[in-house]
């Protein structure tokens, strides 16, 4: 797992970009960190236990079957990124921001995407299970044609976001706003809402 150090300075309690004392808002070698990182992601070698908060991405294409296990991209932004095909394992992307990005056939397990804004993205075709979609803002995405089993997305705002023919057994909707959504040919008798 990542390191759940704190950033040197005193007063910042957000977690250090890996290989640096500071986290990357702080870090006096942020051009560095995120050359680095975009090259990792690049890479098609496996992605673990990696943080770096803060930061923004894009325009890229991770390669097939890019693995990205017990990672932290919180507060990210990520711009014009295509993860078709990639594997996606108890790692963090809440309170991102996603715009035109693709996550069409992506495995995604035990992740968390919660309080993160979602614009024009598509994740159709994709096996999202026991993640966190919680409080997200999705507009104008998809996540067609996905099996979502015991993935939630209560208390979200979810507008012009088809969940046509999906595996919604146990997705939890909860409190969710819901505007222009369509189930059909979903199970959504079998989801919590």
């Amino acid at each position: 797992m990542f390191s759940f150090k704190d950033c040197k300075i005193e007063s910042c309690h957000t977690y250090v970009a890996t290989g640096s004392e500071y986290c990357y808002r702080h870090s006096p070698d942020r051009e560095e960190i995120l050359s680095h990182t975009n090259d990792l992601l690049l890479s098609p070698e496996p992605l673990r236990d990696y943080c770096i908060t803060n930061a923004e991405f894009g325009p890229l294409r991770l390669p097939d079957r890019k693995e990205i296990i017990a990672c932290n991209f919180a507060c990210c932004t990520f711009h014009n990124i295509d993860f078709t095909h990639v594997y996606i394992t108890t790692s963090f992307f809440d309170f991102s921001l996603f715009d035109h990005c693709i996550f069409n056939d992506i495995d995604c397990r035990y992740s968390v995407f919660s309080g993160s804004k979602l614009i024009h993205c598509d994740f159709s075709g994709s096996f999202i299970v026991h993640s966190n979609f919680t409080g997200i803002d999705s507009l104008d995405s998809n996540f067609s044609s996905s099996d979502l089993y015991f993935s939630t997305f209560a208390s979200s705002y979810l507008k012009d976001t088809p969940f046509e023919d999906c595996n919604l057994k146990k997705c939890d909707f909860r409190f969710s706003d819901q505007r222009r959504i369509s189930f059909k040919y979903s199970n959504y008798q079998e989801a919590r809402s």
